[in-house]
């Protein structure tokens, strides 16, 4: 039953968008930083780095990792609490086939049948119990993982809504006229290049101008 727990692990190792949470006594290694060129009219950042290196990030981190943990803990006890009712019948089930075996040339027929009847009772509890504990365990597993995602994706909200006023002061303070994101293509871009609406309103146009 404990394959049941792995899922709730996994996430153990990830925080937001699914980057490696970082212990909070571990150092961040960041490159040697580069004077930005002069006149570069595009950058990019490393959203990874971001989350790691700032102190917002590594809160947020900290949060789903104490979170996964937490629930991590709670399926280990109860799997062992599983276990520990299943292996009391199993005991009484090992007892009497013991019993069984030691007594079978002197005992009558009668108590043979009553102890093989108890035995099949005990074999079928086990199963039972084997199958309710596999259930519950996919079930407070699945629940324990979905708490975690929850967090996560409420957590990641929260930090974007911060990062986004800095990525304009920084995009700003730059004149730049596109950031883009490693991995996650465009970031920001200077509205004054937007020809969105250009190509509506030209669209609209063709669209009311009948065919000659």
């Amino acid at each position: 039953m404990r394959s049941a727990i792995v899922g709730v692990m996994a996430l153990l190792v990830t925080g937001l968008w699914g980057a490696p949470a970082q212990a909070q006594d571990t150092p961040v290694a960041a490159p040697a930083s580069l004077p930005f060129p002069a006149g570069a009219r595009f950058g990019y950042v490393d959203l990874q780095r971001i989350l790691a290196g700032s102190t917002e990030g590594q809160a947020a981190n900290a949060k789903v990792q104490e979170l996964t943990e937490q629930k991590v803990g709670e399926l280990e006890t109860r799997n062992t609490e599983l276990e520990g009712e299943i292996g009391a019948i199993n005991s009484q089930l090992q007892e009497s086939q013991q019993k069984l075996a030691q007594g079978e040339t002197v005992m009558s027929a009668e108590a043979q049948l009553s102890l093989q009847r108890e035995i099949s009772r005990l074999q079928l509890e086990i199963q039972r119990q084997t199958q309710d504990a596999q259930a519950e365990m996919e079930r407070v597993t699945e629940d324990a993982e979905a708490e975690v995602v929850e967090l996560r994706q409420q957590l990641q909200i929260e930090f974007e809504t911060k990062l986004q006023p800095a990525i304009d002061e920084v995009a700003t303070e730059n004149g730049l006229d596109f950031l883009f994101g490693i991995g996650q293509g465009m970031l920001w871009a200077n509205r004054s290049l937007d020809l969105t609406q250009a190509v509506i309103d030209k669209l609209n146009v063709s669209e009311a101008t009948p065919p000659q």
